[in-house]
């Protein structure tokens, strides 16, 4: 093993309490703090020639967010998946509206890739307030308490974030229906 590298590793050990209070202020969920510390624990360990880092403490801290920003965008995609095969389960089941074709699924699922890019452009702590919301089914209450701030500022980053769903959807239907024709 490379000096530079076993260096790196040194500074994680050094640091690994900070780097878990760290994933653990904006994960909210001390297991997936654990999880991701441990994954990575484990990328650097496996970086094979790796370059010298100037800062290493910068540099874990940097692959800790990354981390974070990976496990919401994952969380994100499955729940759309989640929610795409719901929804064609409803339909294939609902009797008599089996009218999915090829086409309308894969325009359905360019819709969610493009919802889904229409968060990644809000503000991180209001989309982080929105998924905790939606996806983990946090009150409220609790969210205002993992954040410091009122029930009030809560409603309204959660009034931020269904603007801009809002402001999508419109837009679609919009193109909808300036591309319909006369």
């Amino acid at each position: 093993m490379d000096q530079r590298h076993s260096g790196l590793l040194s500074v994680f050990e050094e640091n690994r309490q900070p780097l878990l209070r760290f994933l653990m202020a904006r994960t909210r969920d001390a297991a997936l703090a654990e999880d991701l510390l441990q994954n990575v624990w484990i990328k650097i360990r496996d970086l094979e020639h790796a370059q010298p880092v100037e800062n290493p403490l910068a540099y874990l801290f940097k692959s800790c967010e990354n981390a974070v920003r990976d496990a919401k965008r994952s969380a994100a995609r499955k729940l759309a998946r989640e929610t795409l095969w719901a929804e064609q389960v409803d339909v294939h089941v609902g009797g008599g509206q089996n009218n999915l074709t090829p086409e309308k699924i894969a325009m359905e699922r360019d819709n969610l890739r493009a919802v889904l890019a229409e968060l990644e452009k809000m503000p991180e702590r209001t989309r982080a307030i929105f998924l905790d919301f939606r996806l983990q089914e946090i009150p409220q209450k609790e969210i205002a308490d993992q954040y410091a701030i009122s029930i009030s500022a809560v409603e309204k980053h959660l009034q931020r974030a269904y603007r801009v769903i809002r402001e999508y959807r419109e837009k679609m239907e919009k193109d909808d229906a300036g591309g319909a024709g006369p």
